[in-house]
């Protein structure tokens, strides 16, 4: 009796693991790609990954510039635009500083993310969120 109830078990868990296993987990990411000096000012590149099962028809994130000195500098939104599931997309974004003044980009929240039939997914968006850095500055959430 107690092997039945044993495999009995085993099976359920095993089960309900390759269950959830095999759920696909929202993803939104985004990396600082790129950091470079131009005319305008200093250009930062965005790669944006949407793995959220969803097409978002606009994307918008609200971030903190942070000065050399570790002091907010400013706060801007960042349209990224349309982001089609499954999709990699590079946006660039010329700041009005030079690039020896930004120390840290922040992702302080999802300023606009919407799907399809304008449904807010700004909530969920920011629970998916996940950043990735390869500048010479700190970035993140």
């Amino acid at each position: 009796m107690r092997s039945i109830l044993f495999c009995s078990i085993l099976a359920f868990a095993l089960l309900s693991g390759s269950t959830g296993s095999g759920a696909q987990q929202k993803l939104l990411t985004i990396e600082l790609n790129r950091m470079q000096q131009s005319q305008n000012g200093c250009r930062l590149s965005f790669m944006a990954v949407n793995k959220m099962g969803t097409g978002l028809d606009k994307t918008a994130l609200e971030i903190v510039i942070f000065d050399a000195d570790n002091i907010v500098s400013q706060m801007l939104l960042l349209d990224f635009g349309r982001l089609p599931n499954d999709k990699t997309k590079i946006v660039e974004f010329d700041l009005s500083l030079q690039c020896e003044q930004i120390s840290r980009v922040l992702v302080n929240d999802i300023a606009e993310c919407a799907g399809a039939e304008e449904q807010n997914l700004a909530e969920d968006c920011f629970n998916a969120l996940r950043t990735l850095n390869r500048a010479e500055i700190e970035f993140g959430i």
